[in-house]
């Protein structure tokens, strides 16, 4: 994963490339429009670099697994009961071009990781504190959740469930005691509005991103979890009690409408295994397999993404996904086994990790890889860290030579 010596890392390319980057970073939890804008101007610069200096691009070890995926959700697409909704709800596909361009960028200098991640904490904390207010001005209410700058607090939880396990990641590797400390602030503020968005896989993502942290930082860390759970429950608010006990009673309607809902999935799935029903074309065929008794009748997914995942592109698709993540997993696990002493490359690797296990782990129970905003986020935070996993192994052969 060297970089090749005829790439000029001082090249307008890669500057230009990392102030897009940076704006990414701040964009993407305020305004999807810009982080797009901001997303296709990081494209334009890698494919820029590589062209001038006329050198291969890296495509990382996910070439294949995510190669796969493209073309699986592509026959998905020509083999739907909708072809062109799902040929349009490809379009997601796009975002791929933003890991690949982010991992080129970030391979050449690592150690913008950590300035990268400090602007995400900086914008995290800026929608946690709106969220806060929300909650101050207009009360706490299941029905009216907060949603920051995003449309829907589904986004708003998802996104700043990633911030707190990058933030974490950040305390726990790199602080430094004064030019750090505004990061224990702005934790506890989206800690606070991530908690009063009432949303529950946001939650348990959160806590399998920041465990997954915690271990790898000191394993004895992670005795400090259950405790600290048990006096957020303590110290929360009624209705966020409420929500809490929820998810442990199966008679709960939402808890009941999802089971019933992911057994009417499976049906689909195991009716159109290969290439699925098609991108965004599972709402055609729900009716004729949803359990009479659902009190929400009109839904349009799974609240699940291996469940969606697999009913819209078949067991094609849903393998080559699936083995994005696991490829990437065993990746950085690896690299994290072999590390150095380079904390910035620590950092990365681990606040990759936490966050894709957060976002897996999130998405058991919501469709969060459906959302623009986390998808393009997760592709990111996973560029960086695939980028670190190459760090080591490239500076010990610099010192070698």
């Amino acid at each position: 994963m060297s970089v090749p010596s005829s790439i000029n890392d001082n090249s307008r390319w890669t500057r230009a490339g990392f102030i897009f980057l940076g704006i990414f970073a701040v964009a993407d939890f305020l305004s999807i429009s810009v982080a797009q804008i901001a997303a296709a101007g990081l494209v334009v610069c890698w494919v820029g670099q590589w062209v001038s200096t006329k050198t291969k691009p890296d495509f990382t070890p996910l070439k294949w697994p995510i190669t796969a995926f493209v073309v699986a959700s592509i026959l998905a697409a020509l083999f739907s009961l909708d072809v062109m909704e799902s040929i349009r709800d490809s379009k997601d596909l796009l975002h791929i071009a933003i890991f690949f361009a982010a991992y080129d960028l970030f391979r050449r200098d690592q150690g913008k990781a950590g300035l990268i991640f400090r602007l995400m904490a900086a914008s995290a904390g800026l929608i946690a504190a709106v969220g806060v207010a929300e909650v101050a001005i207009k009360g706490l209410h299941i029905h009216h959740r907060i949603t920051g700058f995003q449309d829907i607090w589904m986004t708003y939880a998802g996104l700043l469930m990633l911030a707190i396990v990058v933030t974490c990641s950040l305390i726990m590797f790199t602080f430094t005691k004064w030019r750090d400390s505004w990061l224990v602030v702005f934790l506890a503020l989206m800690a606070v509005a991530m908690i009063l968005s009432l949303t529950r896989n946001a939650w348990i993502g959160a806590m399998a991103g920041v465990a997954i942290v915690a271990v790898m930082r000191k394993p004895i860390s992670l005795a400090i979890i259950p405790a600290l759970s048990v006096v957020v429950f303590l110290l929360s608010p009624a209705g966020v009690q409420d929500r809490i006990t929820s998810m442990v009673d199966l008679q709960d309607d939402s808890n009941r409408e999802r089971l019933l809902l992911w057994r009417a999935g499976a049906k689909i799935w195991a009716d159109y295994p290969v290439f699925g029903v098609g991108q965004n074309s599972f709402p055609l065929v729900y009716p004729q397999y949803r359990d009479p008794g659902v009190l929400e009748p009109e839904i349009s997914h799974l609240h699940n993404n291996f469940l969606e995942i697999g009913v819209e592109r078949g067991i094609i698709g849903f393998l080559a996904w699936l083995s994005i993540w696991c490829v990437a997993l065993f990746v950085m696990v690896k690299a994290w086994m072999k590390r150095g002493d380079d904390k910035m490359v620590e950092m990365a690797l681990v606040a990759s990790i936490g966050s894709v296990t957060a976002f897996l782990a999130a998405g058991m129970f919501e469709y969060n890889f459906g959302d623009s905003e986390i998808q393009m986020l997760v592709y990111f935070i996973l560029a960086i860290g695939l980028a670190a996993s190459g760090a080591d192994s490239k500076k010990k052969r610099q010192v070698a030579k």
